[in-house]
């Protein structure tokens, strides 16, 4: 790692996720992302009640004084075959008064997590270069929104909406991990965690008879509303495309203009165009840390980022 020129920095105290007083986090994160707020509870969510890894946060002090935090999502995934930890670095904030404390950050939180087998971010134009130049993260190409307009279709019957998961997606998911670089484990538990768990999030969810499911989100950006497919899963390709084709008229049933998701698998794309979606919508870099990817070899869904 090329710190020559960060030696002469200060550095700052060392620790975890500051469960004692996490109001501190909210302070810093406030200052950081210009006025925003984060609640205590979806910050006590994250940190503290994951089923994968629990309070996995790395932060830097002087005094009393919250300078960087970064906080990791871990989940089970597999990696080239094997079952590991991975993990999503999200919510990464530094006090811009204290010099050299991101790249301090970065350090301490890949020597904190080296149990974790590989972390990815979407770090956003201030973190970048930072990231990329100096903390060991490789860019590694960009996630893009596949994109469709909401329309009314015939969908299948057979598709009911669900309140908790089931033990057939962990197995959907080993399965596909035989053809894909890295896929997040579809584990009941975190699953269940991370999707109806959630605060403030109003997910719904939709299965076809155990053999795949979908995890809807609607919001509005710059007035319009649109449907988010924010994880989808299935153990073909034609129950695939029953789920896009429902998510398209969901969308239009719920006066949404479109559908968008991230889906970086290489082996859906004609199931996707055939659906009517366009690639390349609002690309997101992404990071791995001390590692590459192949992307278009992964599967990757807006459930493997903090940002959904």
């Amino acid at each position: 790692m090329p710190l020559s020129k960060y030696l002469r920095l200060p550095l700052y105290e060392v620790r975890g996720y500051p469960k004692e007083c996490p109001e501190k986090v909210q302070e810093l994160f406030s200052r950081a992302f210009k006025g925003r707020t984060e609640s205590l509870e979806m910050l006590r969510w994250q940190m503290e009640d994951n089923p994968c890894l629990k309070e996995r946060a790395t932060s830097l002090w002087k005094g009393d004084a919250l300078v960087a935090y970064n906080a990791l999502t871990p989940h089970p995934a597999f990696l080239r075959g094997k079952e590991v930890y991975a993990a999503v670095s999200g919510t990464t904030m530094a006090d811009e008064l204290y010099p050299g404390c991101s790249v301090q950050l970065f350090r301490e939180c890949a020597q904190q997590n080296r149990d974790i087998a590989v972390i990815v971010g979407f770090p956003n134009r201030n973190s970048f270069n930072i990231t990329v130049k100096y903390s060991g993260h490789h860019y590694v190409g960009d996630v893009a929104f596949w994109t469709a307009a909401a329309r009314r279709e015939d969908v299948s019957g057979s598709i009911r909406e669900f309140y908790s998961f089931s033990p057939e997606y962990e197995s959907i998911s080993r399965g596909l991990s035989e053809s894909h670089e890295l896929i997040q484990t579809r584990q009941k538990d975190f699953l269940d965690w991370r999707i109806f768990k959630k605060p403030e999030t109003d997910y719904r969810c939709f299965e076809y008879k155990k053999s795949g499911y979908i995890v809807t989100d609607i919001y509005t950006e710059n007035n319009v509303r649109q449907l988010q497919i924010v994880d989808i899963i299935a153990d073909s390709e034609d129950v695939m495309y029953e789920l896009l084709r429902f998510a398209l008229d969901f969308a239009a049933e719920q006066a949404c203009s479109m559908v968008k998701l991230w889906f970086t698998s290489e082996r859906y794309r004609r199931v996707l165009e055939s659906c009517g979606f366009e690639y390349g919508e609002h690309p997101f870099p992404m990071t791995v840390w001390d590692s590459d990817l192949d992307i278009s070899g992964s599967y990757i869904t807006m459930i493997d980022s903090d940002i959904f």
